[in-house]
């Protein structure tokens, strides 16, 4: 339900609540679908033309039973609405296999017929397609699919990754298996890589996942705190002290997880008490003389290589294996290179709606990105798209508006596909994109090709089959 300020409300027009409205349907990230009492399509934003991969004009004005019939997708939400004069949810599958979930929402009049469905949509493909890889073989094959309610939060963090690559298809694995045992973990892998969104993940598909989730960077504290922001310290401990002490993280992680990244930073006399805490768990704050007994899974992570540390004595070896119980290790994105674009794509899908723009990449550009090194990893990824968003003007992403290190990398050769329906999309992508950078904007471009945006948008995001020059 809308929250709306009545004294304000009562002083719109409906040329305000139709201008509203009409910002809502062209904005949603979710697509918005709209049948009259027939059947009949009536409304329909861009984001469901995205993920049906159909032209709204296509669809407006017909009934559903005709697309259903002609295999635009199926089933119906909007029927089964229609018959059951109820709210429902389903998975609907399109005709090109993308698994849409849909909740149908009846509108009615004053007499309690319904005269609209209200359908929304959202693409859980991406979701689907991890779930397929969560069988872990250990003797026999064990199934941890999970249906959507029982992901909850982890969810989010799902359609949050990209996953395409056999590495990041094992460490998915890994982490849904490990979710299920409540055991400590390593997570390994060099800055960048997505340590703490893997501790997570972990967190929200374990039965831990409805208490706290507590994290510290190790790294990022000096040592005479950390022990106190681990253990919580007690009234006067030391100067600075909480007048009335503090709860430390193991405190507040309790029942939870607390996940510690760069582990490798904690001097040893903290490693020994970190030791102590897991083989007890049980805690005295600083300054304090009273056990406190905690209940809390341990996650922690690094770039360091731990077991050279402990060969070297900078790490104790029995601290080292009390947390190495399952190890995981993110590789790096330039192992992973066929998740580039992919990520690229949904770091600046984000940014477009956080910013209001419609920025995209050019197929020279995405080679080049594909082709680099990116040392920084994820995290240098999306700050890249950042830099893009905010400093290309127009809407194309070009090969020169990248860093010079990239340059070089934008020149290698695609194989074409020759074959006639190719060269033609080939041919329209490049009118599409020149009058995009003559015009200024994707909006003015389609108007003067006489197209609708929303044709315009998806043409562009259908990647031609080599190097446009």
């Amino acid at each position: 339900m809308f929250r709306q300020n009545l004294s304000l409300s009562e002083s719109l027009t409906a040329g305000d609540f139709e201008l509203i409205f009409g910002a809502i349907m062209t904005h949603s990230k979710d697509g918005l679908f709209v049948v009259d009492a027939r059947g009949i399509v009536v409304m329909v934003n861009h984001a469901t033309e995205e993920m049906f991969d159909f032209d709204g004009s296509a669809v407006l004005g017909r009934n559903v039973k005709d697309l259903v019939a002609e295999g635009f997708y199926q089933p119906s939400v909007s029927l089964l609405v229609i018959r059951e004069k109820k709210a429902i949810t389903l998975i609907q599958t399109t005709h090109k296999g993308k698994r849409i979930l849909s909740t149908g929402i009846p509108i009615f009049d004053d007499g309690g017929k319904v005269r609209f469905v209200l359908v929304n949509d959202r693409d859980v493909s991406h979701i689907n397609r991890l779930a397929d890889t969560l069988v872990v073989k250990d003797g026999r094959e064990e199934n941890l699919r999970m249906d959507f309610s029982d992901l909850g939060l982890a969810a989010n963090l799902l359609e949050g990754m990209v996953i395409r690559s056999p590495a990041m298809e094992k460490v998915i694995r890994t982490a849904v298996r490990a979710a299920r045992f409540d055991v400590p973990l390593i997570i390994t892998g060099d800055s960048g890589v997505g340590k703490t969104m893997i501790a997570k993940l972990i967190h929200h598909l374990s039965d831990r996942r409805n208490q706290p989730f507590a994290d510290l960077n190790c790294g990022a504290i000096t040592e005479s705190l950390i022990e106190s922001e681990l253990f919580g310290h007690e009234a006067g401990a030391f100067t600075g002290a909480a007048p009335g002490g503090k709860k430390g993280l193991f405190e507040i992680a309790h029942r939870g997880t607390l996940f510690l990244d760069e582990i490798g930073e904690i001097p040893l006399a903290v490693q020994a008490k970190l030791l102590k805490f897991i083989e007890s768990m049980e805690l005295i704050r600083v300054g304090g003389t009273r056990p406190v007994k905690i209940n809390t899974r341990i996650i922690v992570a690094t770039n360091r290589d731990l077991e050279k540390m402990v060969a070297q004595g900078k790490f104790r070896s029995d601290l080292y294996f009390r947390l190495n119980v399952v190890p995981i290790e993110i590789p790096n994105l330039s192992n992973r290179r066929e998740e580039i674009v992919p990520l690229a794509t949904l770091f600046l899908d984000q940014l477009n709606r956080e910013f209001k723009t419609q920025k995209m990449l050019s197929r020279p550009a995405r080679n080049a990105m594909t082709a680099y090194a990116f040392p920084g990893n994820v995290r240098e990824l999306e700050n890249l798209m950042k830099r893009l968003v905010a400093m290309t003007e127009g809407d194309i992403i070009e090969l020169h508006h990248l860093p010079p290190a990239f340059r070089s990398q934008g020149e290698t050769a695609i194989p074409c596909d020759d074959s006639f329906q190719q060269k033609v999309a080939d041919y329209e992508y490049r009118l599409i994109t020149d009058a995009v950078q003559r015009y200024g904007s994707q909006r003015q471009a389609a108007k003067m090709l006489g197209i609708n945006q929303s044709t315009l948008s998806r043409k562009l995001k259908r990647q031609p089959s080599c190097i446009i020059h």
